[in-house]
């Protein structure tokens, strides 16, 4: 907040919210329900939560360096279980919630471009949706509805999904400090150039 105010920032300035919500975050990695929470939002993630979890991760691992690839542990298996919750919500009641998915998370036109990728390369289309931008949740949910084989489904998530969040966990372990250090004199710099590569990242998913 300080920091925000020796920028002569207003109260209502989004990157000044980011920075306070990015410090709120800091200290869940002090909370003694950190780990359980993060596993808790990694597994919605991977259902139908539309936040990714790398933020968390991320703030986490900053706060408590050296525990970062424990952080990136829980991100990964509570992630492939929602994946995998997912993959029965589609198997098991997609006559019933479809419209409730075409309506609140993805298009009707993009779930059926789901399933060309997955008569093409199933392993391949899970694994890019696991380590990617590419909204996991979605090929999560298909991958059950188009009855894709399970096992090649957890395993490509369980390969996608380490790879992404250990990634972030071993940066940190092993750069910690520097890394936290910069990101908190870069922050707004960093915020600025983040939205605008996922801004990039939303137009050409939408094409």
């Amino acid at each position: 907040m300080e920091k925000a105010k020796e920028m002569g920032m207003s109260r209502w300035n989004p990157i000044r919210q980011l920075r306070l919500l990015y410090l709120w975050t800091m200290k869940w990695a002090e909370h003694p329900k950190a780990e359980p929470a993060l596993g808790i939002f990694s597994m919605i993630e991977g259902i139908f939560f539309p936040i990714p979890i790398d933020p968390f991760l991320l703030a986490m691992s900053a706060g408590k360096p050296k525990r970062s690839l424990r952080f990136a542990a829980i991100a990964s298996i509570g992630s492939v279980i929602g994946g995998t919750i997912g993959y029965y919500v589609g198997y098991l009641f997609w006559d019933h919630l479809k419209e409730f998915f075409f309506t609140y998370f993805f298009p009707a036109e993009k779930f059926d471009a789901v399933a060309l990728k997955f008569q093409t390369d199933a392993f391949l289309a899970v694994f890019l949706a696991s380590f990617t931008p590419i909204p996991y949740k979605v090929f999560a949910v298909a991958g059950g509805v188009f009855q894709i084989n399970i096992w090649t489904f957890v395993t490509a998530s369980i390969v996608g999904r380490s790879l992404r969040f250990f990634v972030i966990g071993f940066l940190f372990y092993y750069w910690g400090a520097p890394i936290r250090d910069y990101i908190e004199r870069h922050f707004d710099r960093l915020t600025i150039a983040l939205g605008v590569i996922c801004v990039a990242l939303f137009v050409i998913y939408r094409l």
